[in-house]
């Protein structure tokens, strides 16, 4: 009996295992895998290597870094912005229509990361009612194009590879009118799904916990906090004492304090000079230059260096010239000693920022700021801004008639900025997504294990037998919901690449044209609604717009109904 089904069996639950962990980030995990697929010969060297040059993974990496470009432009601000909207309604209608427009021809993550600052900032609506419906609807209208995901680019290149060609117009009519749905549906239910109960989210509350520390010439030094009245304050409550390597919690009014104390409170950063007033408490010891008077908020982005490290050890004081003064998580504080916190994506930090905060060039690549829309990247002169616009419109039209290859037409796009100096070689270079490489090639590895090991053709044929006397539709909703499903446990890039192999053979099995069965996989990947770590960008606006697992559930299982349902309906209709 041979032990390669075994083996080819261990390789993904293995996988699987470590992505669900949480313990490993998901570029080692896809590295770890790519090595033993390598090392148990279940897929050659030169076959692996060969997946590594898939013109699909480079022709995301470039509109990636062309994405720094796009990040120039204040064009998405500016749409939204350009008037100040009155009420709920006209504010969602503009953000929603402005990442409907933009998503259908750029990266969603870059959309979001460029809105969701702004729209947080909003002083009439309150960001809880926005960020999320941002994020569903940049999503969603990434499926208009192949370049509004890189889940669906590279659907379109392994599915060449396979002999199936899909165009851009092959997403256009299916994206566009589950877009339009989505859209229609975010007006209608958002604001109320969404609503927050009466000062529970007043935007004037910002909840972090806030590190303090007690020197050794404090005043506060020998006393208790009863006698200090650190427990009679009005808009933040003392939660914890560390002193040393012990962690003090409840604090009881008789606890003493000692020089070296850091204490956690926690209550709204609005109402910082309430702390800042308490004589012999220092919130941002021996940094002077740091004033609090110049902090930002920023959100940990999924590819940041920051993520499953601590302050401490990424030495954040010096990489970024900012300190943190506090962190959130989704909608709660995160308590212990702030040096000592592994931060996650999606992380909320309070940053005091020095001079040198905004000239930092890698500032982009690992947080997304709230407070400000310096990004730390140079604007675009009109001159340059006009030739990006030319430039991006050629690409768009080359991809659109298919006059060349969409990887070539995107490498050129990047070599062009480069050129005229749109991203500087340093900007490329620092910004890189070397992590988003590794993954793109896992998942590539992963696709052609399923193919080869023989499980795409086995599915196939348990879908095909299931179908039996069924209309094509139940082949091409099964195909659907299995990369829906898969994609709540990989990325969605890895759930089409997975499903992809699978549709086609169902399609052949079935006797159905298999573009609708590829077109399929690409819009099941990414119906991720119901879970703040199914998509990048649900996680961006996780923290800043203060949600809850029950948030994601509520509105997305709404809007997952009514994009399965057009996506399904379109594809059947226009594809099959």
């Amino acid at each position: 009996m041979t032990t390669g089904p075994f083996i080819d069996a261990g390789l993904i639950l293995g996988l699987v295992g470590m992505l669900l962990s949480g313990r490993v980030v998901p570029a080692r995990a896809f590295a770890l895998f790519a090595l033993a697929t390598i090392l148990t010969g279940r897929i050659g060297f030169r076959a692996a290597f060969d997946a590594l040059s898939s013109p699909a993974i480079w022709a995301v990496v470039s509109l990636v870094i062309f994405s720094l470009a796009l990040g120039k432009l204040p064009v998405l601000r500016r749409a939204f912005f350009a008037r100040r909207p009155q009420g709920l309604r006209a504010t969602l209608t503009r953000l929603l229509a402005s990442a409907w427009l933009a998503s259908a021809v750029a990266p969603n993550t870059a959309v979001v990361a460029a809105m969701m600052g702004p729209a947080s900032r909003r002083p009439n609506v309150s960001s809880h009612q926005l960020l999320l419906p941002l994020s569903y609807m940049a999503l969603a209208a990434g499926m208009i194009t192949p370049f509004g995901t890189s889940a669906s680019l590279m659907v379109v290149g392994q599915a060449a590879a396979q002999g199936v060609s899909l165009s851009v117009i092959d997403f256009v009519l299916p994206g566009f009118i589950t877009a339009a749905g989505v859209f229609i549906v975010l007006m209608l239910v958002a604001p109320w799904l969404l609503k927050e109960s009466p000062g529970a989210g007043s935007e004037s509350v910002e909840i972090f916990a806030v590190e303090a520390n007690i020197s050794e010439d404090s005043r506060l030094v020998g006393r208790t906090i009863a006698e200090t009245h650190l427990r009679q304050l009005h808009s933040f409550y003392l939660a914890e004492i560390i002193r040393g390597g012990r962690l003090i919690a409840p604090v009881r009014p008789d606890q003493q304090m000692f020089s070296g104390d850091r204490l956690i409170f926690v209550g709204d950063i609005n109402h910082m000079d309430e702390l800042q007033a308490i004589n012999g408490l220092t919130l941002h010891p021996d940094d002077e230059e740091y004033r609090h008077d110049n902090s930002y908020r920023a959100v940990v982005s999924g590819e940041s260096v920051l993520v499953g490290r601590t302050l401490r050890e990424v030495e954040f004081r010096s990489r970024f010239d900012a300190s943190v003064l506090a962190v959130r998580r989704a909608d709660q504080a995160v308590s212990g000693k702030l040096g000592e916190v592994r931060l996650q994506p999606g992380d909320l930090l309070l940053l005091a920022a020095g001079p040198d905060f905004h000239t930092r060039d890698n500032l982009r690549a690992n947080l997304y700021l709230l407070d400000s829309d310096d990004s730390g990247l140079s604007k675009l002169s009109n001159r340059n801004a006009i030739l990006l616009g030319l430039g991006f419109s050629g690409f768009l039209i080359a991809a659109l008639f298919q006059l060349v290859p969409v990887a070539l037409a995107a490498l050129i796009l990047v070599a062009a900025a480069i050129l005229f100096d749109w991203v500087s070689p340093r900007e490329a270079r620092r910004n890189f997504p070397f992590d988003l490489v590794i993954v793109l090639w896992g998942a590539v590895l992963l696709s052609l294990l399923v193919r080869e090991s023989g499980l795409s053709g086995f599915i196939a044929d348990h879908v095909a037998g299931f179908s039996v006397g069924l209309s094509p539709f139940a082949a091409l909703a099964a195909i659907f919901f299995m990369a829906w499903l898969m994609t709540e446990f990989f990325s969605n890039t890895s759930a089409a690449l997975i499903a992809l192999p699978v549709a086609l053979d169902t399609a052949s099995a079935v006797g159905a044209d298999p573009t609708a069965f590829a077109l399929a996989a690409a819009f099941g990947a990414s119906a991720s609604f119901f879970m703040p770590f199914g998509y990048q960008t649900h996680l961006m606006v996780l923290s800043p717009g203060r949600y809850s697992l029950a948030d994601y559930l509520r509105l997305g299982a709404v809007v997952f109904v009514v994009y399965a349902v057009l996506s399904l309906g379109t594809l059947s209709y226009f594809a099959l």
